[in-house]
């Protein structure tokens, strides 16, 4: 083997091995992301343009304006690029992140200042281009209608009614009903094409391919001591909160309960 080649393999394993401690991947997944990632990296640097194609044709996210924040929340030191770093962290939240997680890389995503405060203006860019002419809304209405869905939002989000959306105001709103987590906009891969992806990544991937939140119900969100924080101004991204269980069932009721496989198994 080119002592080229036997060195950056060496190089991904050490790298492999420092990431694994600090995502949701182990040693093994590390390496495959790390490979998949200089295959892409060899047709040139991630940059924005190239990491919209990645969102929109492998994480079926198609929003426009999703695409531009999901790339600034992985680009994390502002570089215009992501590196191999960014590109493992990112996908940890992103397709295994837990509870915390993911409402702070979401929240992270909408607050295109950066100033952990949502306001009416951020909500509505998020939310722009949402309506289509078509199914009893003119081409005319659209930019009425998408100032009522912010508002709607608002009501839901804003929690103290102060008229914006803190940090606090976000988890608080998202505990009680975790459909409100991608409310202002769809910045999270479906649950296909996480499986999809995952796939050429893990031989675990089906235990992932549930809708997020799902574990929520069963209380499986653990604290993690060895991870370090990925998420904005360092804070833990662990939060010692209850869940609302009763609440959460109400939105994420498991269709396959006992009874109802059963039902199925024995159907004719």
């Amino acid at each position: 083997m080119p002592r080229r080649g036997l060195a950056q393999i060496q190089a991904i394993h050490s790298i492999a091995d420092q990431l694994a401690l600090l995502t949701h991947f182990n040693t093994d997944e590390c390496k495959n992301l790390l490979m998949i990632y200089e295959k892409i990296n060899k047709q040139g640097k991630i940059d924005r343009l190239k990491f919209r194609e990645i969102l929109h044709t492998i994480f079926d996210i198609t929003d426009d304006v999703m695409l531009d924040l999901t790339f600034r929340s992985f680009d994390r030191d502002f570089d215009g690029v992501i590196d191999e770093s960014e590109w493992v962290k990112g996908l940890s939240v992103m397709l295994r992140g837990e509870l915390d997680e993911l409402i702070e890389f979401v929240y992270f995503v909408y607050d295109m200042n950066g100033d952990r405060s949502l306001a009416r203006e951020e909500l509505f860019h998020c939310l722009r281009g949402c309506i289509h002419p078509g199914y009893g809304v003119d081409s005319d209405e659209i930019e009425e209608v998408e100032k009522e869905i912010v508002e709607i939002a608002m009501k839901k989000l804003d929690v103290d009614r102060d008229g914006q959306i803190t940090y606090e105001d976000f988890v608080a709103a998202c505990h009680i009903d975790p459909l409100l987590l991608q409310a202002v906009g769809p910045c999270l891969p479906t649950a296909k094409a996480s499986a999809a992806f995952l796939a050429v990544v893990t031989e675990d991937y089906r235990a992932y391919t549930g809708c997020w939140g799902h574990s929520w119900l069963r209380g499986k969100t653990k604290k993690s001591t060895n991870r370090t924080n990925y998420l904005p101004n360092g804070r833990s991204s662990m939060s010692t909160s209850k869940h609302n269980s009763s609440k959460i069932n109400n939105v994420f009721g498991p269709v396959f309960t006992p009874s109802n496989t059963k039902k199925l198994t024995t159907a004719k």
